[in-house]
């Protein structure tokens, strides 16, 4: 260092001549631009606000959860752990309160963020609470994802536990059906999977439990095919599964000279039945004994949703677009006419509400049980076609409330996982269905029962070989002799068209073409 002839050094000088520039402050538009910035990417923000060490770290943290996240979902099932949160209830619990403070710590670091930006700018007092504004803005914002995500953890949990049973109480007289959920296929050792399915008109106007549908859903689980059996509420003189109290009960049959043992008063008649008087659910088990005789197959589950929650369920889901083929009454019956209260037009492609759903498939009075059979399985296909994952998501909370309170199903929460996964084999494969209309079983009040077992086991044979089932049967009509008439050829060929129009009611038919 030199000295100058002033006595002073030549370091010295510079330094006078030229001064380190002060910092300006910032002003408002850089103290939003990076509070945004760092509520979309925290951490970032801290560095601008010169918290360096701890905006890294935090962005680090970020990185690493984010990368972790990623390769998680590029080589796990995604499907399969999804299902494992969804359905059990403590890890949704842990998954709501994570979200909770994820929340709440997002919330505070875009305060902290914005409080050191104001630090390192020169504001005025309305700027600061501009500024102050805009975070808690971005605060809501960052608020409303962890509180749907929190939200919707706790209302799928209050399902779980409300419909689904705590312990493992699956049938044990069907060990064939239990999962083996540890496996990775739960399914492998088992052949088929029998599901009661029960549409209930439980209400506050009626005593107890009387059954207005009952389908019988029998699946394969190695490829999901299925065939749906609907079983007439009105069917007289029912057989129990042998060995049951019912069977004890009514040896020939459930059946009384007025009229009034039908297959849906079952489930009444058990509730003070000796026999059934042990068991939890007594009208459920005499009704499943009773479906087990007259179809010979063991019933190993059930599902049952009152008719007023399939109303609230379809309102939820926005609607459902159902083929009208004649015109509806609802309301009133054969005897009263005078008492329906409207129609459902004849029409294609009719956007219904849950209210008319519900009528259209249970409208009956001018049309035969058997269209109306097909008429509630046409609804069951289209509510499974139809589900828009979108309206699901955003009408969830109403849809869990409607099914909270209105279904109860036998299937064990240990065993959920798999049975969603036995639903989504069945959802992309083969369904079929046999209702069992007076054509098939001849009388309603003394039904051919060894008829109805056979073509239960033909239709699941057909099912097993994966063959066609939507079968159309031909009459052959007698070839037109010489002196025949073109009137009466002309009748014959259009006896001919309306047996090959009309389907075979004793073979299983591919949903699809039923609606």
């Amino acid at each position: 260092m030199s000295t100058s002839p002033g006595g002073k050094t030549e370091g010295s000088a510079q330094a006078v001549t030229n001064p380190i520039p002060k910092v300006r402050p910032h002003g408002l538009p850089w103290v939003l631009s990076w509070t945004v910035v760092g509520s979309v990417l925290p951490g970032l923000g801290l560095i601008a606000a010169g918290r360096r060490r701890t905006g890294a770290v935090i962005m680090g943290l970020i990185t690493i959860a984010l990368s972790a996240f990623a390769i998680w979902a590029f080589t796990a099932d995604i499907l399969r752990s999804g299902l494992s949160f969804a359905l059990d209830p403590q890890r949704l619990l842990i998954l709501a309160i994570a979200a909770v403070t994820a929340g709440v710590l997002w919330a505070l670091l875009i305060l902290l963020t914005n409080a050191q930006l104001q630090r390192r700018a020169r504001l005025g007092t309305l700027q600061k609470v501009l500024s102050w504004g805009v975070a808690l803005g971005l605060v809501v914002g960052a608020c409303v994802p962890a509180y749907a995500v929190t939200e919707y953890s706790l209302v799928q949990r209050d399902l779980v536990t409300s419909v689904f049973q705590d312990g493992d109480d699956a049938d044990k007289d069907a060990e064939d059906a239990t999962p083996d959920t540890a496996a990775d296929d739960p399914w492998a050792d088992t052949k088929r999977i029998n599901v009661l399915l029960i549409g209930s008109d439980a209400g506050d106007t009626r005593e107890g439990i009387r059954p207005d549908t009952l389908i019988v859903a029998s699946i394969r689980p190695e490829n999901g095919n299925t065939v749906l059996f609907s079983l007439p509420r009105n069917l007289e003189r029912v057989p129990f599964k042998k060995g049951s109290p019912g069977a004890a009960a009514w040896p020939n049959g459930y059946y009384c000279p007025g009229g009034e043992c039908l297959l849906n008063a079952v489930w009444t008649w058990a509730l003070d039945a000796e026999g059934y008087a042990g068991n939890a659910n007594p009208g459920l088990k005499a009704t499943e004994d009773a479906v087990t005789g007259i179809t010979g197959l063991e019933i190993d589950t059930y599902l049952m949703l009152n008719l007023e929650g399939f109303e609230d369920f379809i309102d939820a889901m926005g609607g459902v677009t159902l083929d009208v083929h004649e015109r509806l009454p609802i309301g009133g019956d054969s005897s009263h006419p005078e008492e329906t209260i409207g129609y459902i037009e004849a029409g294609l492609n009719q956007k219904m509400d849950g209210w008319h759903a519900l009528w259209f498939a249970r409208s009956r009075w001018s049309t035969s049980d058997y269209d109306r059979m097909r008429r509630q399985r046409c609804v069951i296909a289209a509510v499974t076609e139809q589900a828009n994952p979108v309206n699901l998501a955003k009408n969830f909370p109403a849809i869990a409330a409607a099914l909270k309170s209105n279904m109860s199903t036998g299937i064990p929460q240990s065993q959920l996982q798999a049975w969603v996964e036995l639903a989504t084999r069945v959802q992309s494969a083969k369904v079929t269905s046999l209702a069992f209309t007076d054509d098939v079983v001849a009388s309603r009040s003394n039904p051919d029962y060894d008829l109805i077992r056979k073509q239960v086991r033909e239709a699941i044979q057909k099912s097993v070989q994966d063959t066609p089932t939507a079968v159309s049967t031909t009459t052959a009509s007698p070839t037109p002799s010489a002196t025949e008439t073109p009137k009466r050829k002309k009748q014959a060929q259009e006896q001919e068209q309306e047996a090959e129009d009309e389907p075979d009611s004793s073979t299983a038919e591919d949903v699809s073409e039923l609606c």
